[in-house]
This record gives C-alpha cells, sequence and structure tokens, in this order.
C-alpha cells in the first residue's frame, strides 16, 4: 500500500531522481522533510564548521610566530568566514526546491539560489574588511609604523573591495556577467572622477607623502593658510588630522601638504637640538671703550675673570665687544648648549636706529616645556649681566598723548 503511495525511481544520472506519490499528505510530508533537512543540515555543518575551524585557528594563533593569524582571530576574520558553508548549502539545495511540483515551494527556489549569492557575497566582504583591519592593526606594531603609514592604503584597499562586491551582488540578481557592468563602467569614468575626486587625489598625495616621507604620525607640522600648527595624530586617505598646541584639531586635504608650502619640525628630533636665536637691542650711545671704573666694576661684579672673557688690553674692545665675548664663553661653558654645533654672537642689521647683538645656538633639549624654560633662564642671565658692561637696552620712545 505504501509503496503504491510512495514510488521513487532513479534518473539518467547517479544525482538526478524522481519521487511520485498520490497521496497529498505524503506529498507534504516529503516537502517539509526536505525544507527542514536543508535548514538542519545547513545549522550543523555551520556550527560544526565554525566550532572546528575556531579550535584550530585558535591552537595555531597561540604560536609566538604567528601574530598575523592573532590579529585576524581577534577581529573574527574566521568568525565571518564561518556563515558561508550553509549557505552554500542553500545554493546546491535550491535545484531540489526548483524541481518540486509544488508551485509555491518550486517558485522559492531560484529566488533562495539568489539570496544565498548574495549572502556569500556579502560574508566574503566582511571577512575581508576584517582581514584589512587586522592588518592594519599588525602593522601598527612594527618599528616603521610611524614612518611609512598604510592607513590610506587600506582604505583604497576598502573602496576597491565595496565597489567589487556591489558589481559581484548587481551580477548576481541581474544574472548577467560581471564583464558587462565592466565594459558599462568604463563609460562613466568622467562621472566617477568627478564623484571620488578628493579620494583619488588623495590617494596619489598619500603615495608621494609616503615615498618621499614627507610627513609621519608624531611630526610637527606647520602649514600657512589652514591654521594648521601641532602634531599628526591621523593619516588618512583623504585628510590629514593635526592636533593644534591649543588642542584643536584641524583636518587638512592630503593634497593640500603638496599643493601648499609645509614646514616639517622633525628634524628637531632627530638632530637632538633646538635652535636658539634671539636678537637684544641696544642703545647706541651706550657704546664705548671701557674706562678703569667701569673696568674694576667688571672685575668684581663678572662671575668670571675679564681675562679670561677677553684676551690681551681690555681697552682696546668697547663694552660692546666685551659682552659679546663674555656671551660666548657663557653659552659655551653651559651644559645644555650643543658644542657639536655652531655658538654664534654677532651684530645684525637692525630696522631701528640700535646696535642689535643676535644670540645664535643649540640646545640638547627638544620637548617644547623644557626648551622654553631653558631658552628663557639663559636669556634672563644675559638680560641680567648688560647693567655691568655699562650698556642699556633700547626702548622706543614713544610721544605722549595728552587728553583733551
Amino acid at each position: 500500500m505504501f509503496a503504491k503511495a510512495l514510488r521513487i525511481e532513479g534518473g539518467p544520472d547517479w544525482h538526478h531522481f524522481h519521487v511520485y506519490t498520490d497521496s497529498p499528505l505524503i506529498a507534504f510530508l516529503v516537502v517539509a522533510a526536505l525544507l527542514l533537512t536543508i535548514l538542519l543540515a545547513s545549522a550543523i555543518c555551520y556550527y560544526v564548521t565554525r566550532l572546528i575551524v575556531l579550535r584550530i585557528v585558535g591552537r595555531l594563533a597561540r604560536q609566538p610566530q604567528r601574530k598575523l593569524l592573532r590579529a585576524a582571530e581577534s577581529h573574527k576574520v574566521f568568525d565571518r568566514l564561518a556563515p558561508l558553508v550553509p549557505a552554500l548549502i542553500l545554493y546546491a539545495s535550491a535545484p531540489l526546491l526548483t524541481g518540486l511540483t509544488f508551485p509555491l515551494v518550486a517558485a522559492l527556489g531560484h529566488p533562495l539560489a539568489l539570496l544565498a549569492a548574495c549572502y556569500m557575497v556579502y560574508t566574503l566582504l566582511r571577512a575581508a574588511l576584517a582581514l584589512l583591519d587586522s592588518i592594519g592593526e599588525r602593522y601598527s606594531h612594527f618599528p616603521a609604523a610611524s614612518e611609512r603609514p598604510i592607513k590610506s592604503f587600506l582604505q583604497t584597499a576598502t573602496i576597491v573591495l565595496y565597489v567589487v562586491a556591489l558589481i559581484a551582488g548587481i551580477s548576481v540578481l541581474l544574472e548577467r556577467s560581471p564583464a558587462y557592468f565592466l565594459t558599462g563602467l568604463s563609460a562613466m569614468t568622467a562621472l566617477l572622477i568627478i564623484i571620488f575626486r578628493d579620494s583619488l587625489l588623495g590617494f596619489v598625495a598619500s603615495i608621494q607623502l609616503t615615498a618621499y616621507d614627507m610627513v609621519r604620525v608624531g611630526d610637527w607640522i606647520e602649514v600657512p593658510g589652514f591654521v594648521a600648527d601641532g602634531t599628526v595624530i591621523d593619516i588618512a586617505l583623504n585628510t590629514i588630522k593635526v592636533q593644534n598646541f591649543d588642542n584643536s584639531i584641524v583636518m587638512l586635504p592630503s593634497y593640500v601638504l603638496l599643493t601648499n608650502s609645509m614646514k616639517n619640525w622633525r628634524g628637531i628630533t632627530e638632530s637632538g637640538a633646538r635652535r636658539v636665536k634671539h636678537a637684544i637691542h641696544f642703545d647706541a650711545e651706550t657704546v664705548r671703550f671701557p674706562d678703569d671704573a667701569l673696568l674694576v666694576q667688571l672685575c668684581n661684579d663678572v662671575d668670571r675673570p675679564l681675562a679670561e672673557v677677553a684676551p690681551g688690553d681690555p681697552r682696546h674692545r668697547t663694552n660692546l665687544g666685551l659682552y659679546r665675548l663674555y656671551l660666548n664663553a657663557y653659552f659655551r661653558d653651559h651644559q645644555a648648549v650643543r658644542q657639536d654645533m655652531p655658538i654664534v654672537i654677532r651684530q645684525v642689521q637692525s630696522t631701528q636706529p640700535v646696535v642689535a647683538l643676535e644670540i645664535f645656538l643649540y640646545v640638547d633639549e627638544t620637548r617644547w616645556e623644557p626648551y622654553e624654560n631653558l631658552q628663557s633662564d639663559m636669556l634672563d642671565h644675559a638680560y641680567g649681566q648688560i647693567p655691568l658692561f655699562g650698556l642699556r637696552c633700547w626702548q622706543e620712545q614713544r610721544p605722549s598723548t595728552r587728553q583733551l
């Protein structure tokens, strides 16, 4: 009786067979069992695959030399790949549903195959994006990461992945070859250039900035006209983020650093020396040759012997010359002044009718706050010694105004 109600016949190939039944109830049970088998097989394969893959990956990632695999595991790359298995099972099972004589269930076969294929594209995209994140994290631990950032390249790869996934998804839904869309894409090149103008310019600029080592994360840069004077904290595809010294954040387009002038203060850190350049302006009327009283005052009040400062007869030098030699000896004995770099105390041309003496040297302190304190202490000492040499700083005399 059951054999008459349900009959199974083999097809011409080993993977084709036909099921015949005259009972609606048995037909319904067979279809329900088929759907349940597909769903159950998908769920079981998903959890088994996920368990096996994650266990193997976790064991391999614990090895010290597999740091990239550990980064991929932390970004759940393999967790995102696991749904590929049930999607493949659903895609392979779609022809079974299409071959049914049940109109409603048979109509689900083709849409189910399309959805499964689109889901596989989506799953591969998520896994690829996670892989890019893991590559970026792993690369950030290399010493060259600050000198050769790859964030802009990773962002470019992200855009390419999105474009490829979009073309693949549309190709699956419309059941057309991707070459069909790529042919039409070439006709939209001009429009794409307009849409992705900043991204293209940023990508080219990122390549040049990286190739010529123009800027790194942590560099102190100054870009006139863009209110950017601070530390680079991020280099992306389209923008470079600069934190100014007032803690404000400036976002600069990447190509601005190529089309505009930029000052990079990285050389200060690399050389381990920072320049001190300061001019002191003197009243020309106070410059004279020293008399006996001034020489006695210098011998008694100056903190170093006059013969050491100015060998020979000091009467042959002006008080400004003696002061210049004193500053030169003072800075050459200073512990913070770099002796392997120029130490110049010279007279310079001034725009005012005064005598200008410029201090030019380098100190071994590159940090901003300690450098400013050190520079201030040295200049305080330089200004404090001026009256001892009978000199007076020049101050502009402004006419007094009366209130009417």
